[in-house]
């Protein structure tokens, strides 16, 4: 019974040392602070992260408020959701301290990539032949929160309460008037600058009564950890487009991917109640059958392809990966699958007065380029700089007109990502010969063109 106590005891040091400032508001409290996050999730607390590192704001209160209850990380089994970060995440993650936490936690390089058409054949590939360089990284969503939860406990001017709803926001009319913060436990605080990270649902957003342009894709994204029968080094990501949506395979491990299978919503709930054995090869079917291919496109892709040999244009750089890889076969999964609906979504205005947007509270993309969370933590980055700037020119870190330049450097950096990756959804969507011919024909002249690749996967890490 003793060691009972003093395991339970030691469990609870812990989580009190990791969650300085965690308060759970049993009674009402109020006060002022310069900065309020209202939401956590992974790109609230890389906003915490980097506004408690900034040098400039070290004499300022910023509190972070999570909804939800703290979590500590159970590596047990693997998350069903994951991230692809691109380049410019993981330096973001290293910059505020988080990435190593990471590593020492897991995550899982992507050297290659590796996408083709089901109804052509027509491929795509990224990646050296040797597997010399990561592209990206696949990280759970947990593990990213949690590794940026213990760099916060470093952060002393930043306070974090967990179990915090907001419910009301009552914003300014007038340029001298503070945002008004209202909880769910009664708890009302005061800032100068609210960050709404708070999701696609965001209320902030819907406090600002801005327009929210969205469209349901009518789709759903099926996921599970998925045991793989090769015992080599898995570093390959693979995604195939079927009509009804594009199936993903990510690494994790030598023995274990990722999947993320966006398919319409009757599919997707006939694919969550079968059980483990027949799921399994409905993923091998997926990903191995050819049924979809349209003969008159693949013999128009295989003559471009031998055109293009002859003319030299397929000329790759050395030790540009150049073959087609067969795919691992799926001989298992761990745990369970889930799923979780799709929609696109675009505010119209990133910021007003003392209130700024971040994440999927402005935006809200498909999965089937990886690219949502690497857009939030975009915002997060150009978030601080522009309070830099605003500082370093003598106004307040939240000055109306800084937070509209934040507004017109990611609006038009998200825009243009999620409109090729709209663009995408929309020509891979359909068996139509004609969208059939167009896109193979893409995949296989940008194949063919390794600078033209070489500027997807920086605009793609931009």
């Amino acid at each position: 019974m003793a060691g009972f106590y003093m395991n339970r005891l030691f469990t609870l040091s812990k989580q009190a040392c990791l969650t300085r400032s965690l308060r759970y508001n049993h009674s009402p409290a109020s006060g002022h602070y310069d900065i309020i996050i209202s939401g956590g999730g992974m790109v609230g607390f890389a906003m915490a992260c980097s506004l408690g590192r900034n040098d400039r704001l070290k004499n300022k209160r910023i509190l972070l408020l999570e909804s939800s209850n703290y979590k500590e990380l159970n590596l047990t089994a693997y998350n069903l959701r994951v991230c692809a970060l691109n380049l410019n995440s993981k330096l973001l993650l290293e910059s505020l301290g988080a990435w190593q936490h990471i590593v020492n936690a897991r995550c899982s390089p992507v050297k290659k990539m590796q996408v083709w058409d089901a109804c052509s054949d027509a491929l795509i590939t990224f990646g050296r032949a040797d597997l010399s360089e990561e592209i990206a990284w696949i990280v759970e969503n947990n593990v990213i929160q949690d590794s940026l939860m213990k760099e916060l406990q470093h952060k002393n001017q930043v306070d974090v309460q967990y179990q915090s709803k907001v419910i009301h926001y009552r914003l300014p009319n007038h340029a001298d008037d503070a945002v008004q913060v209202t909880l769910e436990n009664g708890s009302h605080f005061t800032t100068d600058l609210i960050i709404g990270a708070d999701g696609y649902n965001s209320g902030l957003r819907q406090a600002m009564k801005t327009q929210y342009i969205t469209h349901n894709y009518n789709q759903m994204a099926v996921v599970a950890t998925l045991r793989i029968s090769e015992s080599t080094e898995n570093v390959t990501a693979w995604q195939k487009f079927l009509p009804s949506g594009p199936i993903a395979l990510l690494p994790l491990s030598t023995g274990l991917s990722s999947l993320v299978w966006s398919t319409d919503k009757k599919l997707a709930q006939h694919l969550l109640g079968l059980p483990p054995e027949i799921f399994t090869d409905r993923i091998n079917q997926a990903i191995w059958n050819n049924e979809d291919i349209n003969h008159r496109a693949q013999n128009v892709t295989e003559q471009l392809f031998q055109l293009l040999k002859v003319c030299r244009i397929n000329s790759r750089e050395e030790n540009e990966t150049d073959t087609r890889q067969l795919p691992p076969s799926v001989v298992g999964i761990e745990g369970h699958q889930a799923a979780f609906p799709l929609s696109f979504g675009h505010s119209v205005k990133y910021v007003s007065p003392k209130t700024v947007l971040i994440g999927d509270a402005a935006h809200r993309i498909h999965p089937l380029a990886g690219q949502g969370v690497n857009l939030g933590f975009g915002d997060v980055a150009a978030l601080n700089e522009v309070i830099n700037e605003a500082i370093d020119s003598g106004s307040d870190h939240g000055n109306y007109l800084y937070l509209q330049k934040y507004q017109s450097n990611r609006q038009l950096k998200n825009l243009a990502i999620m409109a090729i990756v709209h663009g995408l959804h929309l020509l891979y969507g359909t068996k139509s010969l004609p969208h059939v011919f167009l896109r193979s024909l893409g995949l296989t002249v940008t194949d063919s063109l390794p600078s033209v690749k070489r500027l997807i996967t920086l605009t793609a890490s931009a």
